[in-house]
């Protein structure tokens, strides 16, 4: 027997070139049908991006553009950000009407934020709200940002942590335990490739990639990499992304003298197809939920290095297994694992191949689907028994 249509409703507040984004892609386009009939809706409109249209793939899945403003990077008030939320709340009420979802199932704060404020009975369905971001991060500013995180998924009917730390976090800051949920972000998992041997003399090929903002680290990475070029071994490290941050580091590395080793590469639409080309990944960040990167990268057999921060590369690195966990803070100790990868390729091999099969068997798509498809059944509301009422969390009473 068919099981009955679940009708999911996913909400973004735009389509911009980010983890969330892109893990929400590969969650929709990987949903069983018919099981699951599938909406995307974004409340901001982004510039069309051709790269970043091609890396989401969202084929013939409904994307409705609710177009309540331009997206921008700046703020611009607090009553500009509340006439947004009117607005976006007003014609995501429209749209849910229109649907019928079952599950509403949000990414991001902000679209949380709109959801949750939803009347959920007038509005019958179900919220699923997905943190993927620890409250210490750095480039949230204010703290009401933080506050209203910690509401989303204290109102939520189904929250979603990719890591078991920051679950915990999330449960110490007052969401509901018995309602949280541990789903790792996942990656494609491309062709193995034959293992790469650097000839003598030949540099070594590190990748780091990320938004450059303060939280990724990439100025501690600068200066490791001026620890790792006084020891005189052959590198290179290339750094993948864009962000405010671009200026102000590449005047960093050409005072520390490693603008020739380290090179800013700028956003890359095919992250897989970049990070196949190097021979191990660094990643330096200063807080994260869960470090896709680090996830890529094991799927593409590198060996990878991380600072031991609160949440991410703790659970997803296993040490002299699949690469280095470093003390935060601790540039010398990084350095070292860096010259121990550069100066032996055997040991890159072995974690690169440890690597990759972590990677197969904890952080690939079809794992992924399954835990949100669980979720997403278990949520959906139980018909109205006669006589009696639907209880559904909800905080405003209009819409």
């Amino acid at each position: 027997m068919t099981a009955p249509t679940c009708r999911v409703l996913a909400v973004l507040p735009a389509l911009r070139p980010g983890g969330a984004e892109v893990q929400l892609a590969y969650l929709l386009r990987h949903l069983p049908r018919p099981q699951f009939d599938c909406e995307l809706v974004t409340l901001f409109s982004a510039p069309h991006d051709d790269a970043l249209n091609a890396r989401l793939d969202l084929g013939d899945l409904r994307v409705h553009d609710l177009a309540v403003a331009p997206v921008t990077d700046g703020g611009h008030g607090l009553m500009h950000a509340t006439r947004n939320l009117i607005r976006a709340r007003a014609r995501l009420a429209e749209r849910i009407r229109a649907f019928q979802p079952h599950v509403v199932y949000s990414r991001l704060w902000y679209a949380g934020v709109t959801v949750g404020t939803l009347n959920r009975r007038r509005l019958p369905f179900a919220h699923v709200a997905n943190e993927e971001n620890t409250l210490d991060n750095l480039d949230d500013a204010g703290r009401l940002k933080r506050l209203l995180r910690r509401w989303v998924v204290a109102q939520a009917d189904h929250w979603v942590a990719p890591t078991q730390g920051l679950h915990d976090q999330l449960v110490a800051g007052g969401a509901p335990l018995n309602r949280g949920h541990v789903i790792h972000n996942a990656t494609p998992l491309p062709p193995p490739l034959p293992t790469r041997s650097a000839r003598p003399g030949e540099p070594v090929r590190f990748a780091a990639m990320g938004r450059l903002v303060p939280a990724k680290g990439f100025a501690r990475l600068l200066d490791i990499a001026a620890r790792v070029k006084a020891e005189q071994v052959p590198f290179t490290i290339d750094v993948a992304g864009e962000g405010p941050e671009r200026a102000a580091l590449e005047a960093r590395a050409r005072a520390l003298g490693v603008d020739d080793t380290v090179r800013f590469v700028g956003y890359v639409p095919d992250p897989i197809a970049f990070l196949s080309a190097h021979d191990a990944f660094l990643l330096t960040s200063h807080t994260e939920g869960f470090a896709n990167v680090l996830v890529e990268a094991m799927a593409c057999a590198l060996p990878t290095v991380a600072f031991d921060i609160d949440f991410g590369p703790n659970e997803l690195i296993v040490p002299e297994q699949t690469g280095a966990l470093i003390t935060d803070g601790d540039h010398g100790e990084y350095a070292d694992a860096m010259l121990t990868l550069a100066r032996d390729a055997q040991v890159r091999a072995a974690y690169g191949a440890a690597g990759r099969e972590r990677a197969e068997t904890l952080f690939s798509i079809p794992r992924m689907v399954s835990h949100f498809s669980e979720v997403f059944s278990g949520a959906v509301p139980r018909p109205r028994q006669q006589g009696g009422n639907v209880h559904v969390r909800h905080s405003w009473k209009r819409l």
